[in-house]
């Protein structure tokens, strides 16, 4: 998330001319809204979230469920190689549990495993 608000800024040019103001462009007819901000963090740089955002964030969803959504969907779950790239797990711990010999990613979990994929 940090590293796509830093993405959302690198164009930002400061300005010493121009007087400091707030200023908010993606719905000037709805004014701020927290999925307003969303979709204009998100729109630019994964085209996969743009399409589900009604199904993620809709309000019949439990919040928890929407959260995990979103967080897969971002590849933002604690899998093994998550958790690697954080310099949080081992590199000799990135098997997935099941013993199938695969890495433990995302897709892998919730689409191939055979033991995990087919919940």
């Amino acid at each position: 998330m940090v590293e796509e608000c830093g993405i959302f800024l690198a164009n930002v040019v400061v300005q010493s001319n121009v007087s400091d103001r707030w200023q908010w462009d993606p719905n000037i007819h709805d004014g701020y809204t927290v999925r307003g901000a969303y979709y204009a963090l998100t729109s630019t740089t994964s085209p996969t979230i743009d399409t589900t955002t009604n199904l993620v964030w809709h309000k019949q969803v439990p919040l928890k469920v929407s959260i995990a959504a979103w967080r897969l969907l971002k590849d933002r779950l604690p899998t093994k190689i998550n958790l690697l790239r954080r310099d949080i797990a081992q590199v000799t711990d990135t098997m997935c549990v099941s013993g199938c010999g695969k890495d433990e990613l995302s897709s892998h979990l919730f689409l191939h495993c055979h033991v995990f994929g087919s919940l």
